[in-house]
């Protein structure tokens, strides 16, 4: 069996069974698959919430726009 098979057919069965846990494909051998049937305590699919959000970088930060004296003079500057 393929890959684009096993994932087809555990596709398949995850849609069609009410059964606790899942279906998936697991690679057995060089281009082997199978489908198998993982079971465990709260193991479901899940489907997505929400909208998918991108964030962005910040925007560069802007230099100091006060003299180099006044940046430099105690309190606030360098000592």
């Amino acid at each position: 069996m393929t890959r684009a098979q096993a994932d087809a057919d555990a596709a398949r069965r995850n849609a069609s069974s009410q059964d606790e846990g899942l279906w998936a494909a697991q690679r057995t051998g060089e281009d082997d698959w199978r489908v198998v049937h993982l079971v465990a305590t709260g193991l479901h699919s899940t489907k997505p919430t929400g909208a998918h959000v991108e964030s962005r970088p910040k925007p560069p930060e802007q230099p100091d726009p006060r003299s180099a004296f006044a940046q430099n003079v105690p309190p606030y500057g360098t000592a």
